[in-house]
């Protein structure tokens, strides 16, 4: 998963909130009497009340996300209950029609339906997700947690040990299934009882693009990278974890992309510096305006997280400085979503805070791949030669398998919804499409993983969007052109509501294009550093004379 968004949490939280009142008369303030009969008067209240939650909601997670206390964010809906009453959604709805140029109004009304969702699906929803928070399984006797599992795969040189720490912790997901087919049941009755039409419906206004169109995108992106991400995969494989491609497992995936070797370069609190020198490079500066909390707390979060409070009023960036190239990588993504939420400008406030986030998600993912660009590199670091071309193509592998994993997740959600309802089935989807996007063989019990994966909407399209948007906005010293700055500009200014589609339009391009994803990846997987490699060193046979038998010499 890339960085979470706060509306995502918004969704999230509602199964925790108290029932709403059931009065059809209740007014969105609070009250017993009859609704206003306007509905805009009534969306007007609403867009305030919404404004208000997402506000504290947001303030909140950041306390808990810094300092690891505070109140649970979810207990910030109970002051706003107008948010989950029925009849706020009626009438949003009628104003909504009224109105249907006013996108404005389409956001605040998609948002409240995704609350009032996860609120009648509440307990179901709390059940799986209480049930995959507190997911264990044993590692050489000791309790490991799932969110361990990707620290223990990359540090494991053992292929044995990783393949059995990847089977506890499949072995443990296969209790997921039951309460994974009950969530997605009570959201689609909840979709019904509520009136909301479909869950395609609902995803097509999400993400701005019709469920068909986006499944067909993913299938693109699947092909047009297929040759070039064997070809990344394969001499990878060889090169860090010593297997060809066809020996390649599930449990070998995140040591695969191991960045380690390169650490060194990447020295403590150098990070957040590498990554507004970008922006300086730009012509951008960082606004006074984001808040930026670098302290080096244990109880803070440990990777780099950018929330959109209030945009762009109210953005602020958290790091933990530790070092290395994995938190280099994460705070170009972070410093980059960070800075487009407080050059946001897009107004009234539902058009800069709602929305999919995906065309502030294609700039972040541009900065990102800095960390796999030669140039980039070679300016900042003093790698050089062979380690440099391991650390490019290891990022170019990285950066192909991210994007078909979340194409396969894409297509994952809407394909389950078509027929495969039972869990074998399910399963045995997630394992074929999985194994198509990573090239690495899933057993049975891998495939039981599909329910710690499984998504209400869909969680893939995000990044999946950002990876191709970033790939076409990709040019050799991009962070050095004014042209970049503009383009930028235009993603940055629509705030959260500017969807993929229209930002490729805003941007001049055609459409989304895997291929410009297939030609950047290849372009690093090319690549050879201009310096000879090392010297090969000397033979020392001085490890072979144990072997060698002590001659006595007789004396004469």
């Amino acid at each position: 998963m890339r960085t979470p968004c706060l509306l995502l949490l918004c969704a999230a939280a509602c199964g925790h909130a108290p029932a709403a009142p059931s009065r059809s008369g209740s007014l969105p303030g609070g009250g017993v009497a009859e609704a206003p009969a306007d509905p805009d008067q009534v969306s007007a209240q609403l867009s305030t009340e919404a404004h208000a939650f997402l506000k504290s909601e947001g303030a909140l997670f950041w306390q808990r996300w810094t300092t690891g206390a505070g109140p649970m964010p979810a207990g910030a809906l109970a002051e706003h209950p107008a948010l989950l009453q029925r009849r706020s959604l009626e009438l949003l709805t009628l104003a909504a029609a009224k109105h249907p140029e006013s996108r404005p109004l389409a956001l605040l009304r998609q948002q409240i339906a995704t609350l009032q969702i996860s609120r009648e699906a509440g307990a179901e929803i709390d059940a799986l997700e209480r049930a995959r928070s507190q997911l264990a399984f044993q590692v050489e006797g000791q309790d490991r947690a799932e969110r361990d599992l990707d620290r223990l795969l990359t540090d494991e040189p053992s292929a044995q040990k990783r393949a059995v720490i990847a089977l506890a912790e499949a072995k443990a997901a296969q209790a997921l299934a039951p309460l994974l087919l009950a969530r997605d049941a009570a959201v689609e009755k909840a979709i019904t009882t509520l009136n909301l039409g479909s869950w395609s419906a609902l995803v097509e206004r999400a993400h701005g693009m019709p469920v068909a169109a986006l499944a067909d995108l993913a299938e693109k992106t699947l092909v047009a990278t297929e040759s070039v991400a064997a070809r990344a995969v394969q001499s990878t494989a060889v090169r860090n974890i010593g297997v060809t491609a066809d020996r390649l497992r599930r449990s070998d995936l995140a040591r695969l992309v191991r960045s380690a070797p390169a650490d060194a370069e990447f020295p403590t609190r150098r990070a957040w510096a590498a990554t507004k020198e970008v922006f300086r490079e730009l012509g951008i500066e960082v606004p006074e305006a984001l808040r930026v909390d670098a302290e080096p707390s244990p109880s803070k979060g440990a990777r780099p997280l950018a929330l959109w409070i209030d945009p762009p009023a109210d953005v602020r960036l958290s790091l933990r400085p530790t070092g290395g190239f994995e938190e280099q990588r994460a705070t170009l993504h972070e410093g980059a979503r960070a800075l487009g939420g407080a050059l946001a400008a897009a107004q009234p406030w539902e058009l800069s805070q709602l929305g999919d986030g995906a065309a502030a998600e294609g700039a972040a993912q541009l900065f990102e791949e800095l960390a796999g660009d030669p140039d980039w590199l070679r300016a900042t670091t003093q790698l050089r030669g062979e380690p440099l071309d391991d650390l490019v193509h290891t990022q170019a592998v990285r950066r192909l398998l991210s994007a078909r994993r979340a194409a396969a997740l894409v297509l994952f959600e809407i394909q389950r919804r078509q027929g495969a309802r039972t869990a074998e089935a399910q399963a045995a989807l997630y394992r074929g499409l999985l194994q198509r996007a990573t090239f690495a063989v899933l057993s049975d019990d891998d495939a039981a993983r599909w329910s710690l994966e499984a998504d209400p909407w869909i969680r893939g399209a995000v990044p999946l969007f950002g990876a191709l948007l970033g790939a076409q906005l990709e040019k050799p010293l991009w962070w050095k052109s004014k042209d970049t700055k503009a383009a930028l500009s235009t993603l940055w200014t629509g705030g959260r509501s500017m969807t993929a589609p229209e930002a490729a339009r805003a941007l001049g391009l055609a459409a989304l294009d895997p291929a410009a994803l297939a030609t950047a990846a290849a372009a690093q997987v090319a690549y050879v550093a201009p310096e000879a490699p090392p010297p090969a060193p000397r033979p020392d046979y001085k490890y072979m004379q144990g072997d060698k038998k002590r001659r006595r010499h007789r004396r004469k």
